[in-house]
Order: structure tokens, then C-alpha cells, then sequence
């Protein structure tokens, strides 16, 4: 006989109607299959009768009820090559500041690739949510569409399409600023012929490493670093920098992104360089992998925690303003041996 309404069947409550324990009813309600069938139909029927609700609380005893959960569309693009380090912390970071702040995350992933991007578009505009986070790369047609389909969505490190009409806003790092840092810090160790790797050239973060290369140049008179492309990946890195040391041209010094920076480590190390000796090399981004490289990588720190809280944290006060929300923060330097100063 199912409990009167308003009691609460209990997995205890089925367990003693069977005669087994609460531990093997728990196992038959989340479809365990060391349950024997016999106990398993026993366990069922019991419930039934006692007007047990698989979809209710498993026996757990009711609490207050909470306060409703801000939900949050995460959209991330990701590329087909795979996500780079970077961008998976980086996401990490998001995802536990939402949990944090006790959010709802509903993720929806793309590749870059057209028809996916369709089906993503279209399934995120049916989920119901309070802000939409936009991370990760994604073609420029694309973000235009994301933004114009969210408005108000809240891009994270992308500064986004500075053109658009539609209403954005964007918490990133201020990357013209992290290549300003590098270029001067090598400076101060006596380098004095940098190098640049950094990603394609339509990549924002690529056009804002050559902002910040500028702003160096002008400041203290320099010429204008040589710049090399790569796809963001190590083994790219370390083709590109085999090239160019057959190539012969000068340079004492690096400048680019952690992961990059494994590869020409790579690439180096193997060809009989000697780092710092013959080159130092600065990082960008203070992925844990800087730290374990011989010798260990200087790198421009970002704070992924404090980029991410802030962020949750525009959706948690449900900021209001006139103008959208622009958010930079500003890098720091991390001196460790690959940029030994030169005697």
C-alpha cells in the first residue's frame, strides 16, 4: 500500500518490506547490474507498492528548498587540430567558478565545421538560461552569428569583433600589454635580436602581440621583431623553429605562448642550442608545464581564476549598464632560467 500524500517513501522503508539491505536497493534503483534478477524484481514490485518515485530524491530525506540556479549557456569552440592547453584551463577555471557560485552549466561544443555549428546554435537557443559564455575559437562568421543569437552574451579572452553592431560583452587578458612585458624584460637580460612565434595572423591574439610588439618599438626606439606563424601546437612550434635556425638568420631571444614554447624547446635542444645560451625564451600564459621544463620557462602569468570570477560574477549581480562590459586584466611577469641574464 503506497504512503499517504505528503509521506516519503524511503529507500529504508523498501528495504525492510523486502528483507534486504538499504545498500542493495540503492544499487537496483540506479540499475546496478551485480543485483540478482530475482531480488531485482522484488525490490521493484515493493517499491511500486509503496509508491516510490524513481525520479524523486532516492530515499534521501527533503531538505529547504534552494534557491533557483542561475543557468548558464557555455558555448566553447574548440579546433578540429584539438583544444590547445590553454584553452582547456582556461575553461576549467570557468567551470569552477560556476560551480562556486552554485550556476548551472549546460555546455555545447563546436569544431569550426559548419553543419556542427548549426546544430549547436540550434540547441543552445532552445535551452532556457540567464547568460551565455562564449569561449574558445570560432570563425569569424560564427561569433558574429553567436553574438547576434545572445545578446548580451559574455565572450571570455576574445575581445571579439570590434565592428559588430551587436551587444557583447568581454572579460580577457590584455595581451598587447603581455608582449610589451616580454619584449622589455628580455631587453633589461641584455637581448637584444627577439624573435616572435605566435599563431595565424587573423588569430586576435596573434593581431594583439603585435600591438604590444609596437607599442615596445616605440617606446624604446627598437626595430620591429621578425614574426613566425604557427597553428598554437608544439609539433607546428617545433617545425617552424627547425626552418629557421637552417635558415641561419640572427636572433638571442623569443618571445610566444608556453605551449609553443615546448616545441622550440624541441626543436633546439635536439639541433645543440643551448637555452638561455643561445637563446632565451619567454612564455605567455604559465601553463604548469613551464615550470617542469630544464631550463625552467620565464612566462607572462595570467590569472585564468580571477578572469573566470569575474566573469560569474557580472552574471551573479546581474550588472545592468548603458554601454557593454570590457573587462582586461592585466599580465604579470614570472622570471624563472630560460631568461638568465646575459653577462
Amino acid at each position: 500500500m503506497a504512503k499517504k500524500a505528503g509521506t516519503a517513501v524511503s529507500i529504508s522503508d523498501i528495504a525492510e518490506k523486502c528483507g534486504v539491505s538499504a545498500m542493495t536497493v540503492s544499487r537496483v534503483m540506479r540499475q546496478s547490474p551485480v543485483v540478482s534478477k530475482q531480488t531485482r524484481e522484488q525490490v521493484l514490485a515493493a517499491a511500486e507498492e509503496l509508491g516510490y518515485l524513481k525520479g524523486s530524491r532516492l530515499g534521501r530525506p527533503a531538505g529547504k528548498q534552494k534557491e533557483a540556479h542561475t543557468r548558464v549557456r557555455l558555448i566553447c569552440g574548440t579546433p578540429e587540430r584539438g583544444p590547445v592547453v590553454f584553452q582547456m584551463r582556461l575553461l576549467s577555471a570557468v567551470e569552477r567558478a560556476l560551480t562556486a557560485r552554485n550556476c548551472e552549466c549546460v555546455l555545447y561544443c563546436g569544431t569550426g565545421d559548419y553543419r556542427t555549428f548549426l546544430r549547436l546554435q540550434a540547441s543552445a537557443l532552445k535551452t532556457e538560461a540567464q547568460a551565455t559564455f562564449i569561449i574558445g575559437d570560432f570563425p569569424e562568421q560564427q561569433l558574429s552569428s553567436l553574438i547576434a543569437a545572445f545578446p548580451g552574451a559574455i565572450l571570455i579572452d576574445n575581445p571579439g569583433l570590434p565592428d559588430s553592431n551587436a551587444s557583447f560583452n568581454s572579460f580577457a587578458f590584455n595581451n598587447a600589454a603581455a608582449a610589451e612585458m616580454a619584449l622589455s624584460h628580455l631587453m633589461e637580460q641584455g637581448y637584444e635580436e627577439p624573435l616572435i612565434i605566435t599563431g595565424p595572423e587573423s588569430h586576435f591574439f596573434s593581431k594583439e602581440i603585435e600591438d604590444g610588439c609596437r607599442n615596445f618599438i616605440e617606446k624604446y626606439g627598437r626595430k620591429m621583431p621578425e614574426i613566425i606563424r604557427t597553428d598554437y601546437t608544439p609539433a607546428s612550434a617545433e617545425a617552424v623553429m627547425r626552418d629557421y635556425l637552417r635558415s641561419g638568420k640572427k636572433f638571442d631571444s623569443v618571445f610566444t605562448t608556453d605551449e609553443i614554447a615546448t616545441g622550440i624547446y624541441r626543436a633546439m635542444l635536439s639541433c645543440g642550442r643551448k637555452i638561455p645560451g643561445d637563446a632565451a625564451i619567454c612564455g605567455c600564459d604559465n601553463l604548469p608545464s613551464g615550470a617542469v621544463l630544464y631550463p625552467s620557462l620565464t612566462t607572462i602569468a595570467l590569472d585564468y581564476e580571477e578572469l573566470a570570477r569575474n566573469a560569474v560574477e557580472f552574471v551573479i549581480r546581474k550588472e545592468k549598464a548603458n554601454l557593454p562590459k570590457r573587462v582586461r586584466l592585466m599580465p604579470s611577469l614570472l622570471v624563472r632560467e630560460s631568461t638568465e641574464k646575459r653577462s
